[in-house]
C-alpha cells in the first residue's frame, strides 16, 4: 500500500474509532439520564403541597346497629339439583352436598376450606367455600339478591401477562373460584401478533362460560399520557394508537355500536409518568358519557389506601370524579400479569337475583356493586328519603327542595335513612368501623370496640357476622337545590386493612 492509500486508511479507522468512542458515550450518558429520571421523577411526582384539609370528620349522624341471624341475614332456599353450583353451604347438613363434589374439607385452627386430593394448587386461600344462598338486602319492598364476586381487570400473554386467555379462563373459574370474569389484555400488543384479534377473544369468552361462571371480553385502553381505562361490552377496540388522545377514545365509544359498552378508570396515579397533570384530564366530564363511565378502581391489586388521596391530595380520586358528575361505582382489581387469576382477595361484589352475562351487566350497568378485600363478604347499602321507599347503591334520588326548613330542630327534621346489610363468614376479617361519607366528607362513623362479640353468630362449629347498621342524617343536608351523594366504606380485620366501599347513592335537585 502506497503512502497516500496508508493515510486514507488510517484517517477512515480514526474516525470510526472517534465515532464508535463519541457513540458509547452518547450512549451512556442518556442511560444515565434515563437512570436519573426514573428515580427522581416518581419522588417529585409523590410530593404534594401541605394541606390544612383532607377528609373532614363532620359527625351529622345518628348511628346504630343490631346484631341479625344468619337465617334473616341470608335468604337460604334447599338445595336441589337445579342449584348445582360447584360449592356448597357448610351450614346445611353434608346431606345437601352436591354429587361427585370435587373437594374435602380441611381446617386450620377454627378456620375451615375445601381443597381436592388429587390438585395440590387447590390447596390456595382462594379454594375458600362460598355463601351462596342471597342476602336478604331489604324487607318486602325489594327482591332477594345474592353477593356474586368477580373481577374485570386481567392480563395474558396476549399483551404483558403470561398464558392465553383460555387458560386464564379456565383457572379464575376452576381454581380462582370467581363467578365472573374479564380477560382486558392491552390491544396496542396485538398488532404484530397474528391472531390476537377481538373476534378470537370474544370466542374463547363464549367457550369459557357456563351456568356458574360468566366470562367476559374486554381491553385495557392504554394511553402513557392520559391515563388507563377498563371496556367492556363493546364492539371492538380502540387502542391508544389507534386513539392517541382522550378526545379519540371518548368519541370511539360514544359511536352507535358501542352504546353498550361500559367503561372504568383504571388504578389512577399509579403510572405516574403522566404526573397526573393529564390523566383522564383531571377528570373532565363528558355528559353524554355518563351512563357509560360505570366505576373506577379503589382497590388494585390488595391496597386501597393509596387511593384515598386523589389529584388534589384532599380526598379520594373517586370523590373528585363525583364532584365533577361523574357516577362511578367503586371497583376492586387484581390486574393479574401472572398465572394467579382469582387468587387474590381484591375483587368486587354485585347483587343479582341470578348469575348469567345479562344479570351481570344490568348490575354493572345500575351500579349495584361494591368493592373488596374480603373473598366472601356480601354487603347492601340503601337509602331512603321521608315517604319513599328504600334506593339500593348505585341509584339516583330525587330530592324535594320545598322540604328544606331551617327553623326545625334537628330532632324533628325529617331524616334520610341509611341501611347496611353484611354477611362475612371469614372470622379474621372482623368488621372495625364503618363510615358514611357525603359530598367527599365523612358524616358518620362507627366504631365496634368490643368485637368480635357484637356481630358475631356462633354455633359448635360456626363463627361469622352478620349485621345491619344504620344511620340517618337531616334532610335539609341534601335538599338545597344541588346535586349530592353518600356512599359507605367498611374496615375489617385487626389491622383495618381489609376494606368494602359501596356503590354510591346520587341524590339531583
Amino acid at each position: 500500500m502506497n503512502w497516500p492509500n496508508r493515510m486514507v486508511a488510517t484517517a477512515h479507522r480514526r474516525l470510526i474509532r472517534y465515532a464508535a468512542v463519541g457513540f458509547a458515550i452518547s450512549f451512556g450518558l442518556c442511560l444515565m439520564l434515563f437512570a436519573t429520571w426514573k428515580t427522581v421523577h416518581p419522588l417529585w411526582l409523590a410530593y404534594r403541597e401541605p394541606v390544612t384539609e383532607r377528609q373532614e370528620f363532620k359527625p351529622v349522624m345518628a348511628t346504630s346497629w343490631r346484631k341479625i341471624d344468619w337465617r334473616e341475614a341470608l335468604h337460604v332456599e334447599p338445595t336441589s339439583s337445579s342449584q348445582a353450583l360447584p360449592w356448597f353451604d357448610p351450614r346445611l347438613a353434608p346431606v345437601n352436598e352436591p354429587q361427585n363434589f370435587p373437594y374435602q374439607r380441611g381446617t386450620v385452627g377454627n378456620s375451615w376450606f375445601d381443597y381436592s386430593p388429587v390438585d395440590p394448587g387447590s390447596l390456595l386461600p382462594s379454594t375458600k367455600f362460598k355463601w351462596k344462598r342471597g342476602l336478604s338486602i331489604t324487607g318486602s319492598d325489594s327482591e332477594q339478591m345474592i353477593g356474586w364476586h368477580g373481577t374485570l381487570h386481567s392480563h395474558t400473554g396476549w399483551s404483558d401477562g403470561t398464558a392465553t386467555p383460555a387458560e386464564a379462563f379456565a383457572f379464575a373459574r376452576d381454581k380462582g373460584g370467581l363467578d365472573f370474569f374479564a380477560v382486558t389484555d392491552h390491544p396496542e400488543a396485538w398488532f404484530f401478533n397474528p391472531g390476537r384479534t377481538w373476534e378470537a377473544l370474544q370466542k374463547t369468552a363464549e367457550s369459557a362460560g357456563d351456568s356458574n361462571f360468566v366470562a367476559i371480553a374486554g381491553f385495557e385502553y392504554s394511553n402513557p399520557v392520559f391515563g388507563h381505562y377498563i371496556v367492556i361490552g363493546s364492539n371492538g377496540v380502540c387502542s391508544a394508537v389507534k386513539c392517541p388522545d382522550l378526545s379519540d377514545f371518548y368519541e370511539w365509544l360514544l359511536r352507535p355500536e358501542n352504546q353498550n359498552a361500559l367503561v372504568a378508570f383504571a388504578h389512577p396515579l399509579v403510572q405516574r409518568d403522566n404526573a397526573g397533570r393529564f390523566e383522564f384530564r383531571q377528570m373532565q366530564y363528558l355528559p353524554a358519557l355518563q351512563k357509560q363511565m360505570f366505576g373506577m378502581e379503589v382497590i388494585h391489586w390488595s391496597g386501597h389506601d393509596q387511593f384515598m388521596f386523589g389529584f388534589t391530595g384532599k380526598k379520594p380520586f373517586i370523590d373528585e370524579a363525583l364532584a365533577k358528575g361523574w357516577m362511578p361505582g367503586p371497583l376492586g382489581s387484581q390486574d393479574n400479569h401472572g398465572p394467579n387469576w382469582g387468587l387474590a382477595n381484591s375483587r368486587i361484589g354485585i347483587l343479582a337475583k341470578t348469575l348469567d352475562r345479562e344479570s351481570v351487566m344490568e348490575a354493572l350497568r345500575a351500579r349495584r356493586f361494591y368493592a373488596t378485600s374480603s373473598r366472601d363478604l356480601e354487603l347492601s347499602f340503601e337509602i331512603r328519603t321521608p315517604g319513599q321507599p328504600w334506593v339500593q347503591m348505585g341509584g339516583t334520588v330525587t330530592t324535594n327542595k320545598n322540604r328544606r326548613n331551617s327553623n326545625l330542630r334537628a330532632s324533628i327534621e325529617p331524616q334520610v335513612q341509611t341501611r347496611i346489610r353484611l354477611f362475612e363468614p371469614d372470622e379474621y376479617n372482623v368488621p372495625r368501623r364503618v363510615e358514611w361519607i357525603l359530598d367527599g366528607k365523612i358524616v358518620g362513623r362507627l366504631d365496634f370496640e368490643s368485637l368480635p362479640n357484637e356481630l358475631s353468630s356462633q354455633s359448635s362449629n360456626e363463627k361469622y357476622y352478620a349485621g345491619e347498621i344504620l344511620g340517618s342524617f337531616p334532610e335539609s343536608r341534601i335538599s338545597d337545590g344541588s346535586r349530592h351523594y353518600i356512599y359507605a366504606r367498611i374496615f375489617m380485620a385487626h389491622d383495618f386493612m381489609t376494606y368494602a366501599q359501596s356503590s354510591p347513592v346520587i341524590f339531583t335537585p
